[in-house]
């Protein structure tokens, strides 16, 4: 069977005329090349820790870079009663990589729910994240853990490994808590939850 190659492979030339169509790279191709994708991750864990307890680490935001893999800088800019912040973040591997972006996160400490959705981005068309906590129903001193990354990207190269960057970078921010749970001390209102 015989396969033509302009099938498979594009000439230079119809290519050419596909970006000078398009305006030298914007418009139709560049949309092509470009649609956001967007993927989702779910992380569902026991810790070893009462939920209130992980539940505060979760919102000391000013203290990410201490423990969290690939964070190296955090901290709250500004908040807006006691429920709601934004907070910047720079990830990566300086000096090869780095990322800042701004997210706004929003805390409810009756559900033990913390959300967080990027706000100001250059890598990033759309972070978000969820964490909805509760106890053990075995034991009130250990958590059921719900945690939820959500991304969306334009860049092809970003796309390609998103899955698995996902599935990698959610598994290793929850190790991240559980180990920090282990560092920081149970104060006593946090420890025998009944909800």
């Amino acid at each position: 069977k015989v396969i033509s190659r302009s099938s498979s492979h594009p000439s230079s030339s119809s290519l050419s005329f596909l970006f000078t169509m398009s305006g030298g790279g914007g418009g139709f191709l560049k949309s092509l090349l470009l649609q956001p994708v967007t993927k989702r991750h779910v992380e569902r864990q026991i810790l070893k820790t009462p939920p209130r307890h992980l539940f505060r680490i979760i919102q000391d935001v000013d203290r990410y870079s201490e423990f969290l893999p690939l964070c190296t800088n955090s901290r709250v800019l500004r908040r807006q009663g006691s429920t709601l912040f934004d907070a910047t973040l720079t990830v990566g591997l300086p000096p090869m990589f780095t990322e800042n972006f701004v997210s706004r996160v929003s805390s409810d400490a009756d559900e033990l729910v913390v959300e967080s959705t990027s706000i100001q981005s250059k890598m990033f068309d759309n972070l978000s994240s969820r964490w909805k906590l509760k106890a053990n129903k075995s034991d009130p001193n250990e958590t059921e853990v719900d945690f939820w990354m959500e991304m969306t990207v334009s860049d092809p190269i970003i796309v390609t490994v998103l899955d698995q960057a996902l599935k990698e970078v959610a598994g290793r921010q929850v190790a991240a808590f559980a180990e920090r749970c282990k560092v920081i001390p149970i104060e006593e209102d946090e420890t025998d939850l009944q909800r």
